[in-house]
């Protein structure tokens, strides 16, 4: 009899615990829906969380250059870190604030293992959006302008830093560029668009220190105001380098 009592009570707590763990999951399926029905689908960008949304025509970037760092021109400025990734959150470090017309954005080049620094090295963490982008200050940092429609930018680079614009527009007026320490910068037209893929530059100012380089070869430069360091380096087109042997 008591065996009985004993195997009865067994199956009601094991009743009890497959009808909660039933109801658990479909609470949870509820909580997921409800949180997938309220996102944008209209936004590309829908899985990174924003961060900040004031306006800024100005960038200080610091670090980065172990992952990936994208800013597009947009109508609505924001700062957006990918949903997946939320060690930013426990690293009071990582700042991003807009001062004087400037976002200052410091991403800590810090990992736990060589694991999580390979999947950063190949995901985009985060994503910069503002109207305009007039100036760029960058050090030890891995920056990519996508899809830049605007004729003017000046760029300060130094430490261990990358900088690729693919622009949108073949025609720059004026190209401002001082380099420092192994910084790389490079031009070229976005792959996205179709028909020729060269550049014009009307203005270029490039100072270029250290173990620094250039690339503008995708673009003819009609006036040029070169000042390179002996281990620095430009390349330019065959029409750029003729143009300044006239």
């Amino acid at each position: 009899m008591k065996n009985k009592t004993g195997l009865k009570i067994s199956t009601a707590i094991l009743l009890t615990v497959l009808t909660l763990m039933v109801i658990g999951v479909f609470a949870s399926n509820l909580v997921l829906k409800h949180v997938y029905d309220k996102i944008d689908k209209s936004d590309l960008y829908w899985n990174y969380n924003r961060i900040l949304e004031q306006p800024y025509h100005h960038l200080k970037i610091e670090g980065g250059n172990i992952t990936n760092i994208i800013f597009e021109q947009n109508t609505k400025p924001s700062v957006r870190v990918l949903n997946d990734w939320r060690e930013y959150e426990k690293d009071v470090t990582f700042r991003a604030f807009v001062k004087n017309d400037t976002l200052h954005f410091i991403f800590p080049n810090k990992y736990k293992n060589l694991n999580e620094r390979d999947w950063m090295s190949r995901t985009v963490l985060v994503r910069l959006f503002a109207q305009q982008l007039l100036s760029i200050d960058g050090s030890n940092t891995n920056l990519e302008l996508q899809k830049l429609r605007q004729a003017n930018i000046s760029i300060k680079l130094n430490g261990k830093s990358r900088l690729e614009v693919e622009s949108y527009n073949h025609n720059f007026d004026t190209l401002s560029v001082t380099q420092a320490d192994s910084s790389q910068v490079s031009f070229e037209m976005s792959p996205e668009l179709k028909g020729t893929q060269n550049m014009t530059f009307k203005n270029v100012t490039a100072l270029l220190k250290d173990y620094t380089l250039l690339d503008i070869g995708h673009g003819y430069a009609a006036k040029l105001n070169l000042n390179l360091a002996d281990s620095a380096a430009v390349i330019l087109s065959g029409k750029s380098l003729k143009a300044m042997q006239q």
